[in-house]
Protein backbone atom coordinates (compact mmCIF):
# COMPACT_ATOMS: atom_id res chain seq x y z
CA UNK A 1 0.00 0.00 0.00
CA UNK A 2 1.04 3.47 -0.72
CA UNK A 3 0.25 7.22 -0.25
CA UNK A 4 1.08 9.99 -2.11
CA UNK A 5 1.19 13.49 -1.45
CA UNK A 6 1.40 16.05 -3.79
CA UNK A 7 4.20 19.19 -1.91
CA UNK A 8 4.42 22.81 -2.82
CA UNK A 9 7.65 24.56 -2.76
CA UNK A 10 7.45 27.38 -0.16
CA UNK A 11 10.97 29.05 -2.03
CA UNK A 12 12.80 28.78 -3.85
CA UNK A 13 15.09 25.80 -3.24
CA UNK A 14 18.41 23.51 -4.31
CA UNK A 15 18.00 20.20 -4.79
CA UNK A 16 20.10 18.14 -2.70
CA UNK A 17 20.65 14.38 -3.32
CA UNK A 18 22.25 14.09 0.58
CA UNK A 19 18.80 15.04 1.59
CA UNK A 20 17.89 10.94 2.51
CA UNK A 21 18.49 11.71 6.58
CA UNK A 22 16.37 14.70 6.48
CA UNK A 23 13.62 13.07 4.84
CA UNK A 24 13.53 10.08 7.27
CA UNK A 25 13.15 12.16 9.60
CA UNK A 26 10.35 13.69 8.86
CA UNK A 27 8.72 10.38 8.12
CA UNK A 28 9.59 9.21 11.98
CA UNK A 29 8.31 12.28 13.53
CA UNK A 30 4.97 11.45 11.31
CA UNK A 31 5.30 7.54 12.05
CA UNK A 32 5.45 8.66 15.58
CA UNK A 33 2.50 11.16 15.65
CA UNK A 34 0.91 8.40 13.94
CA UNK A 35 0.82 5.67 16.78
CA UNK A 36 4.19 3.76 15.40
CA UNK A 37 6.99 4.84 17.43
CA UNK A 38 8.41 1.71 17.88
CA UNK A 39 9.22 1.48 13.89
CA UNK A 40 12.21 3.42 14.67
CA UNK A 41 13.49 0.67 16.68
CA UNK A 42 12.71 -2.65 14.82
CA UNK A 43 15.62 -4.84 13.64
CA UNK A 44 16.49 -6.01 10.91
CA UNK A 45 13.38 -4.75 9.17
CA UNK A 46 10.99 -1.84 9.48
CA UNK A 47 8.64 -2.81 6.44
CA UNK A 48 8.98 1.12 5.15
CA UNK A 49 10.04 2.82 2.38
CA UNK A 50 10.01 6.42 0.61
CA UNK A 51 10.64 8.22 -2.50
CA UNK A 52 13.06 10.28 -2.81
CA UNK A 53 11.06 13.79 -3.50
CA UNK A 54 10.38 14.17 -7.03
CA UNK A 55 11.02 15.57 -10.09
CA UNK A 56 14.66 15.73 -8.13
CA UNK A 57 15.06 19.39 -9.36
CA UNK A 58 15.93 22.62 -7.93
CA UNK A 59 12.55 24.93 -7.14
CA UNK A 60 11.36 28.26 -7.89
CA UNK A 61 8.27 28.94 -5.08
CA UNK A 62 5.00 27.86 -6.15
CA UNK A 63 6.47 24.43 -8.09
CA UNK A 64 5.14 21.04 -6.83
CA UNK A 65 7.11 18.18 -6.08
CA UNK A 66 5.51 14.21 -5.01
CA UNK A 67 6.74 12.10 -2.25
CA UNK A 68 5.78 8.51 -2.09
CA UNK A 69 5.28 6.35 0.99
CA UNK A 70 4.68 2.69 0.79
CA UNK A 71 4.15 -0.60 3.73
CA UNK A 72 3.01 -3.72 3.54
CA UNK A 73 0.85 -2.61 6.43
CA UNK A 74 -2.51 -0.96 5.14
CA UNK A 75 -3.20 0.53 8.67
CA UNK A 76 0.55 2.47 8.94
CA UNK A 77 -0.24 3.72 5.23
CA UNK A 78 -3.83 5.02 6.62
CA UNK A 79 -2.63 6.68 10.01
CA UNK A 80 0.44 8.04 8.52
CA UNK A 81 -1.64 9.80 5.22
CA UNK A 82 -4.30 11.61 8.13
CA UNK A 83 -1.40 12.80 9.95
CA UNK A 84 0.38 14.14 6.80
CA UNK A 85 -3.22 16.32 5.71
CA UNK A 86 -3.33 17.65 8.67
CA UNK A 87 -0.14 19.54 8.47
CA UNK A 88 0.35 22.11 7.03
CA UNK A 89 4.05 21.85 5.69
CA UNK A 90 6.98 18.96 5.94
CA UNK A 91 10.19 20.40 6.24
CA UNK A 92 13.03 17.98 5.16
CA UNK A 93 16.37 19.96 6.35
CA UNK A 94 16.20 23.51 5.23
CA UNK A 95 13.69 22.00 2.27
CA UNK A 96 10.39 23.71 3.26
CA UNK A 97 7.09 22.42 1.22
CA UNK A 98 3.17 23.03 1.68
CA UNK A 99 0.92 19.85 1.48
CA UNK A 100 -1.35 20.24 -1.17
CA UNK A 101 -2.92 16.89 -1.54
CA UNK A 102 -2.30 13.32 -0.20
CA UNK A 103 -4.09 10.11 -1.16
CA UNK A 104 -3.40 6.37 -1.08
CA UNK A 105 -3.56 3.53 -3.97
CA UNK A 106 -2.11 0.23 -4.17
CA UNK A 107 0.79 -1.33 -6.69
CA UNK A 108 0.00 -4.97 -7.36
CA UNK A 109 2.57 -7.10 -10.04
CA UNK A 110 1.10 -8.10 -13.13
CA UNK A 111 1.92 -11.82 -13.96
CA UNK A 112 4.46 -11.31 -15.53
CA UNK A 113 6.45 -7.36 -16.01
CA UNK A 114 9.35 -5.24 -14.82
CA UNK A 115 10.25 -3.13 -11.85
CA UNK A 116 12.20 -0.25 -11.61
CA UNK A 117 14.38 1.37 -9.14
CA UNK A 118 12.81 4.89 -7.72
CA UNK A 119 16.34 4.96 -5.60
CA UNK A 120 19.29 3.16 -5.93
CA UNK A 121 19.58 -0.42 -4.25
CA UNK A 122 22.29 -1.14 -1.86
CA UNK A 123 23.74 -3.92 -1.25
CA UNK A 124 26.60 -4.71 1.63
CA UNK A 125 28.78 -7.75 2.37
CA UNK A 126 30.66 -8.57 5.30
CA UNK A 127 34.72 -9.07 4.68
CA UNK A 128 34.71 -13.19 4.25
CA UNK A 129 31.43 -13.29 2.46
CA UNK A 130 32.84 -10.59 -0.29
CA UNK A 131 36.01 -13.01 -0.25
CA UNK A 132 34.14 -15.95 -1.33
CA UNK A 133 32.32 -13.99 -4.62
CA UNK A 134 36.29 -12.85 -5.07
CA UNK A 135 35.36 -9.47 -4.05
CA UNK A 136 38.94 -7.63 -2.43
CA UNK A 137 37.06 -6.15 1.23
CA UNK A 138 40.14 -4.00 1.17
CA UNK A 139 40.32 -2.56 4.85
CA UNK A 140 36.15 -2.33 5.15
CA UNK A 141 34.45 -4.14 7.61
CA UNK A 142 31.18 -4.02 5.03
CA UNK A 143 31.67 -3.87 1.29
CA UNK A 144 29.32 -2.37 -1.26
CA UNK A 145 28.21 -4.00 -4.04
CA UNK A 146 30.10 -2.06 -6.85
CA UNK A 147 29.09 -2.35 -11.09
CA UNK A 148 32.61 -4.38 -11.66
CA UNK A 149 31.72 -6.99 -9.02
CA UNK A 150 29.80 -9.98 -10.09
CA UNK A 151 26.18 -9.32 -11.04
CA UNK A 152 25.42 -13.09 -8.93
CA UNK A 153 26.49 -11.49 -5.67
CA UNK A 154 24.12 -8.25 -6.53
CA UNK A 155 21.26 -11.31 -7.21
CA UNK A 156 22.12 -13.62 -4.30
CA UNK A 157 21.82 -11.35 -1.62
CA UNK A 158 19.15 -9.17 -2.83
CA UNK A 159 16.68 -12.61 -2.77
CA UNK A 160 18.04 -13.43 0.34
CA UNK A 161 17.18 -10.32 1.60
CA UNK A 162 13.75 -9.93 -0.24
CA UNK A 163 13.36 -13.86 1.12
CA UNK A 164 14.43 -13.05 4.82
CA UNK A 165 11.49 -9.80 4.99
CA UNK A 166 9.12 -12.50 3.43
CA UNK A 167 9.60 -14.86 6.29
CA UNK A 168 9.74 -12.42 8.61
CA UNK A 169 6.49 -10.67 8.20
CA UNK A 170 4.60 -13.52 6.72
CA UNK A 171 6.00 -15.56 9.41
CA UNK A 172 6.09 -18.94 6.89
CA UNK A 173 8.55 -20.09 4.66
CA UNK A 174 9.77 -17.65 1.38
CA UNK A 175 8.68 -19.87 -1.65
CA UNK A 176 11.90 -20.89 -3.97
CA UNK A 177 13.95 -19.13 -5.83
CA UNK A 178 14.64 -17.34 -8.26
CA UNK A 179 12.26 -14.86 -7.61
CA UNK A 180 13.30 -12.40 -10.72
CA UNK A 181 13.54 -13.58 -14.29
CA UNK A 182 16.00 -11.15 -15.69
CA UNK A 183 17.66 -8.35 -14.95
CA UNK A 184 19.23 -4.84 -16.21
CA UNK A 185 21.98 -2.93 -14.37
CA UNK A 186 20.79 0.96 -15.25
CA UNK A 187 23.31 2.93 -13.14
CA UNK A 188 25.84 2.89 -10.02
CA UNK A 189 25.41 6.08 -7.54
CA UNK A 190 27.31 7.49 -4.81
CA UNK A 191 24.87 9.30 -2.01
CA UNK A 192 26.20 11.26 0.59
CA UNK A 193 24.24 11.25 3.66
CA UNK A 194 24.69 13.77 6.45
CA UNK A 195 24.54 12.98 9.90
CA UNK A 196 25.05 15.17 12.64
CA UNK A 197 28.19 13.88 14.20
CA UNK A 198 29.50 12.40 10.61
CA UNK A 199 29.07 11.98 6.93
CA UNK A 200 28.85 8.52 5.14
CA UNK A 201 28.89 8.10 1.33
CA UNK A 202 26.36 4.95 0.31
CA UNK A 203 27.15 3.15 -3.43
CA UNK A 204 23.85 2.04 -4.58
CA UNK A 205 22.75 1.10 -8.08
CA UNK A 206 20.11 1.27 -10.59
CA UNK A 207 18.23 -1.70 -12.27
CA UNK A 208 14.94 -2.74 -13.97
CA UNK A 209 14.07 -6.62 -12.98
CA UNK A 210 11.96 -8.96 -14.79
CA UNK A 211 9.83 -10.95 -12.65
CA UNK A 212 7.04 -13.51 -13.46
CA UNK A 213 3.58 -14.21 -10.73
CA UNK A 214 2.55 -17.89 -11.94
CA UNK A 215 1.42 -18.30 -8.29
CA UNK A 216 -0.13 -16.76 -5.29
CA UNK A 217 2.72 -16.67 -3.21
CA UNK A 218 5.36 -15.60 -5.96
CA UNK A 219 2.63 -12.72 -6.02
CA UNK A 220 2.66 -12.27 -2.66
CA UNK A 221 6.74 -11.79 -2.60
CA UNK A 222 7.07 -10.20 -5.74
CA UNK A 223 4.41 -7.22 -3.92
CA UNK A 224 6.66 -7.09 -0.72
CA UNK A 225 9.41 -6.34 -2.91
CA UNK A 226 7.45 -3.18 -4.11
CA UNK A 227 5.95 -2.49 -0.56
CA UNK A 228 9.26 -2.67 2.08
CA UNK A 229 11.67 -2.06 -0.76
CA UNK A 230 14.95 -3.91 -2.49
CA UNK A 231 18.04 -4.42 -0.50
CA UNK A 232 19.15 -2.83 2.61
CA UNK A 233 18.53 1.01 4.04
CA UNK A 234 14.81 0.60 2.78
CA UNK A 235 14.07 3.71 5.85
CA UNK A 236 16.55 5.87 4.74
CA UNK A 237 15.08 5.88 1.25
CA UNK A 238 17.01 3.43 -0.28
CA UNK A 239 15.62 0.24 -2.60
CA UNK A 240 12.06 1.87 -3.71
CA UNK A 241 10.34 0.44 -6.58
CA UNK A 242 8.08 1.18 -9.52
CA UNK A 243 6.52 -0.17 -12.10
CA UNK A 244 7.97 -0.15 -15.54
CA UNK A 245 5.50 2.27 -17.53
CA UNK A 246 4.04 3.72 -14.27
Amino acid sequence: MRFISKLRAVKNQVYDSAYHVDLQGVIYDILKEAGYKEIHDKSPFKFLTFSNIFPPEDMEKGDMRNLIVSSPSEEIIKEMKKVVRQREKIEPGPRQFEVEETSSFDLNPEKSGTMITGTPIVIRFGRDEAKEYGIDPEEYDKVYWKKDHPSEAFIDHLEQNLAAKYERYYKRDAPERPYFSGYKLRKQISVPLHYKDKKVTVIGTNWELDYECPDREMFRIIKLAYDTGLGELNTTGFGFMNKVGD
